[in-house]
């Protein structure tokens, strides 16, 4: 039982630590950071190291951290013509009012505007998202590439339809992905 608390207490640790800008935020940082008394209070945070805690956190602080890792994306525009860069900001903007709170994304990639939106790790996010996305953006489909880490970190969760998959989605992704 103790190893497992052990265990949590670690992974908890490095949850928090991965939730601060990587420069200047070592260890010792973020427990004088803990210590300060509340701003609403007099409460003070004390840290309790346990050794196998601690160097976890130390070769974490040591190790090459992963700037982005595989995920999907949902894809409402792609377009290389005349008035595309108009029409990219348009429709991230409309993307925008009738989602808010779903990240968005513009990028120019030659010759083409294209706009993303969502930050999805798994591919039932992903579908989750996109069955909502296409009622209004008929286009969207799904895209898979890698996003930065820092954008998963400072998001609020996708607020999720209480209804889920639906069956013409399971059936549209069937053959868009025929994995």
């Amino acid at each position: 039982m103790r190893m497992k608390l052990l265990a949590y207490g670690t992974v908890a640790l490095l949850a928090l630590l991965l939730s601060f800008p990587a420069a200047g935020q070592g260890i010792g940082t973020f427990k004088a950071r803990l210590a300060r008394p509340g701003e609403s209070t007099d409460a003070v945070v004390t840290v309790r190291e346990y050794g196998s805690a601690v160097e976890a956190v130390r070769r974490y602080d040591n190790s090459d951290r992963p700037t982005e890792i595989p995920g999907y994306r949902i894809r409402i525009f792609f377009d290389n013509g005349q008035n595309a860069r108009s029409e990219a900001l348009a429709t991230q903007e409309r993307f925008r009012s009738e989602f808010p709170g779903i990240p968005t994304f513009l990028v120019y990639e030659n010759p083409s505007y294209i706009v993303t939106v969502g930050n999805c790790i798994t591919i039932d996010e992903a579908l989750m998202l996109w069955d909502r996305v296409r009622k209004s953006f008929s286009t969207a489909f799904l895209w898979r590439g890698s996003i930065p880490v820092e954008e998963l970190l400072r998001e609020e969760p996708v607020p999720v339809p209480e209804s889920g998959l639906q069956a013409d989605t399971v059936a549209a992704v069937t053959r868009v992905l025929p994995y």
